[in-house]
């Protein structure tokens, strides 16, 4: 495990949102496998894509997630830190 700030905690894993992450980046993207080290843009992601992302994620998750969290993340990891975060605020 990377000691980068921006690694999801042990924690979020068990919680699943690692999971959800890359299942939803996977399924609207149509590319994978993805690893938490990649970049939206990276693999083609668009503003469209990251709408539908969220989506998916915060209806997985029931939680809010909007757009700009995946598209100001630099990586997979930074976002499902920042799921996490507003996973853990409510």
């Amino acid at each position: 495990m990377s000691t980068d700030s921006t690694w999801p905690a042990e924690d979020d894993v068990v919680d699943g949102v690692v999971d959800v992450v890359l299942s939803a980046v996977a399924e609207v993207t149509g590319a994978g496998p993805h690893r938490l080290t990649d970049s939206f843009y990276d693999f083609g992601g668009t503003s469209l894509d990251a709408i539908r992302i969220c989506l998916r994620v915060g209806r997985e998750l029931d939680v809010e997630v909007p757009p700009e969290t995946l598209l100001d993340s630099e990586d997979l990891a930074g976002f499902a830190s920042a799921v996490a975060a507003v996973r853990g605020a409510r």
